[in-house]
């Protein structure tokens, strides 16, 4: 899967830049099993990457580890605080604060394709998409519900 995505970015970008949106953070474990490899082997293969990801809370010194093996990898990454509490209220927030970083960053620098890992981050991808004209990745990764409940 990674091979085939790699391969239709350099075929339609060459070397693509890409925002990838995320809500599941980059020090959980499944930033470090899942979204790391795949970032990293994209980055390796040439594209340029930005991450905007919310944390929860792991103390500074884990987010200084996780900044320098990203950093040191050549990728970007702009980090925020998850909220949990109030439940809808919280997510809204986060959401709107993706896509207020988001603009912010696509209004400064120009890229090829926002990526957006599952149904949160895609909402705000959309809206990215009609106000700034930029391709759209949605990666579903699985039924929005399932994921809830896990």
């Amino acid at each position: 899967m990674l091979m085939a995505f790699a391969n239709a970015l350099i075929l339609f970008y060459g070397m693509a830049k890409v925002l990838y949106l995320t809500y599941d953070g980059m020090t959980d474990p499944l930033g470090q099993a899942q979204i790391w490899p795949y970032l990293s082997r994209l980055r390796d293969r040439g594209h340029s990457i930005t991450i905007v990801s919310f944390e929860k809370q792991v103390g500074e010194e884990r987010l200084a580890a996780q900044r320098a093996q990203l950093q040191s990898a050549g990728i970007s990454w702009k980090s925020f605080p998850y909220h949990k509490q109030p439940a809808i209220f919280s997510t809204l927030w986060d959401l709107w604060r993706m896509r207020q970083v988001a603009s912010r960053i696509l209004r400064e620098e120009k890229f090829d394709i926002v990526h957006a890992r599952s149904y949160l981050p895609a909402i705000v991808g959309f809206v990215l998409r009609r106000v700034y004209k930029i391709k759209l990745v949605f990666d579903a990764r699985g039924f929005w519900i399932d994921e809830r409940i896990e």
